[in-house]
């Protein structure tokens, strides 16, 4: 989730932007959103859940190369001319059929890794909104009640161009990105730690 740049807040914009009494803010919000500590708690637990799927895709994996050890045991025991002609036939039917249930196990590990690649990126999306949609109601709370008219998010950059959406401030615009922090991380966990720290680890 870290790097993650938003397209351009404008909250609580006036009926128009020419009044001379426009009261204008700035935010760094890709600063908020890895300070928050639902960011750090939503990149934890998606974490294990990669930790999770990786160790079932291991598991697999090693049902998997057990399988293709037993084929080559029974292929090799198929061509055993010690043993009769009976038992090596024997042996290659085994050998087929261990070969069939290998395939399968192959296919199961493929299916298994797109299923859960899948749940894990729509759950990233999920809680990355859910995170958004947070922080957008406090900044919105918050803006209101200081009489701020516009809201602007100094970190995004454009989609298309990847060049910063604000190119100039004179820096005389309030910057709310701490307050918002503040607030943001009132009700954290005494066990979580809701500092400002913009390189907290976050999923990608």
């Amino acid at each position: 989730m870290k790097k993650l740049l938003f397209a351009t807040l404008l909250l609580l914009v006036p009926a128009s932007l020419a009044s001379a009494d426009l009261k204008v803010a700035t935010i760094d919000l890709a600063k908020a959103f890895d300070a928050f500590y639902k960011t750090k708690e939503a990149a934890q637990h998606l974490k294990e859940k990669q930790d999770e799927a990786q160790k079932e895709i291991q598991d697999k994996v090693a049902d998997y190369q057990r399988i293709g050890d037993e084929v080559q045991k029974l292929d090799a025991e198929s061509k055993d001319q010690t043993l009769s002609v009976e038992a090596r036939n024997e042996k290659a039917k085994a050998r087929d059929q261990r070969g069939a249930d290998l395939q399968a196990a192959q296919r199961q590990i493929e299916e298994f890794k797109t299923e859960r690649s899948n749940e894990l990126k729509d759950e990233y999306i999920r809680r990355r909104k859910e995170v958004v949609d947070e922080i957008t109601k406090v900044i919105t709370d918050y803006s209101g009640p200081q009489g701020y008219d516009l809201v602007i998010d100094k970190s995004s950059a454009s989609a298309a161009s990847g060049v910063p959406i604000v190119l100039y401030n004179s820096n005389k615009l309030p910057d709310i990105t701490d307050d918002i922090i503040k607030q943001l991380n009132a009700g954290a966990p005494a066990t979580t730690a809701a500092t400002p720290d913009a390189s907290a680890p976050a999923t990608h």
